[in-house]
Parts: C-alpha cells; structure tokens; sequence
C-alpha cells in the first residue's frame, strides 16, 4: 500500500501550460525562431534575428498566450483545442 491509499488523497494532472523557447532555426528567413507550445501542439512560431529577441517576445506574448490557453482548455479533462498563432509584434 502506498501513502496516497493511506490518506485518501489522489492527485490531479496540472492543466497543460504553454512553453516558450528559442530554437534554431538553419533553413528560416532568420538564424532563430520562438516556438510556443501548449503540451504536444505547437500552436505559434515566429522568426527572430537574436536570441535575446527571441526571449523579449516570449516576455511579452507568453501573458495573452497562456490566458488564451486557459480560456479555450480551462480543465484537464476538457477537449484539447487548435489555438491561433498569435500576431508577431516585432517592430518595437
């Protein structure tokens, strides 16, 4: 037996976060690329020149992007989804 059966508690899989990361990106218009992924389904990519661009944007879109997720697939066990890449805003 182990403790979970002990205390009666049961855990619950976290809803699935969105993940931003800078990748390489060799056959694109630019050397990088962002890649924003909710689980398993890449649901945005954007070129970028630097990584440290890459890392701006993630800081400015990951808020709206993740409110999206939370918003389309607010529990676990809801349905999964296909989310809209989201406008890149480069020209700052």
């Amino acid at each position: 037996m182990n403790s979970d059966e002990d205390t009666g508690l049961f855990f619950i899989k976290p809803p699935e976060m969105v993940i931003g990361r800078v990748r390489l990106a060799p056959e694109g218009p630019e050397p990088y690329r962002v890649v924003f992924r909710l689980g398993d389904q890449v649901i945005a990519e954007h070129p970028v020149p630097t990584i440290r661009e890459g890392e701006a944007l993630i800081r400015r879109e990951m808020p709206g992007i993740q409110f999206s997720a939370m918003q389309q697939r607010p529990h676990p066990e809801a349905p999964k989804w296909r989310l809209e890449a989201v406008p890149s805003d480069t020209t700052d």
